[in-house]
């Protein structure tokens, strides 16, 4: 997942700074920006992998979706600061699909975990 992430992130970039670009379609293009948004979002990030690095061993086996999720808001975070107009949509899908994989991912181990234990109590 990150290498497709990395991969997308790179060929969007490129694909912006190598086309040439008229009207319209000057809108989308690399460009630093930073605001109360990008802030955010970074404040979370950073208070989000602080918090997991702390618990790490205590939250397994949930700590490897959250840790996605936090790759996503990552990811989020780099389309909106390096990218200018609609490409910075690409941030917005790679974040949700990072958040349902996650989200997935957590589903499963609390399935997992409950017939486990319901296993363990009917022996």
């Amino acid at each position: 997942m990150l290498l497709v992430g990395i991969s997308t992130a790179a060929f969007t970039l490129y694909d912006l700074n190598t086309q040439i670009r008229f009207g319209e379609e000057l809108q989308s293009r690399a460009g630093f920006r930073w605001g109360i948004m990008h802030i955010i979002i970074l404040i979370v990030v950073l208070l989000s992998t602080s918090l997991l690095c702390f618990g790490w061993k205590r939250l397994f086996p949930f700590n490897v979706p959250i840790a996605i999720i936090i790759a996503g808001l990552c990811y989020l975070l780099f389309f909106f600061t390096f990218t200018i107009g609609w490409v910075g949509i690409v941030g917005i899908f790679g974040f949700l699909i990072a958040f349902m994989v996650g989200v997935i991912l957590i589903i499963c181990y609390l399935v997992f975990k409950f017939l486990e234990v319901r296993k363990a109590s009917q022996t």
